[in-house]
């Protein structure tokens, strides 16, 4: 089984901003990969012509 990559501290303190500083090692690898994929969707996009209007409220209402 292959050696274990150390967790870059730029990754804990990431995680710890968030509220995330519990977590295991394993957890953290998990984090350091989920956000290296949202990065890389991050990066295709063309947000050049978007404007702050554009962002889809959070706001549910029946009727």
């Amino acid at each position: 089984m292959a050696e274990e990559q150390p967790i870059p501290d730029d990754i804990r303190a990431q995680a710890k901003a968030l509220g995330l500083d519990k977590l295991t090692d394993a957890h953290l690898r998990q984090f350091m990969k989920a956000a290296q994929v949202a990065q890389s969707r991050r990066a295709v996009l063309d947000t050049r012509s978007l404007v702050a209007a554009d962002e889809p409220a959070h706001v549910y209402r029946l009727g």
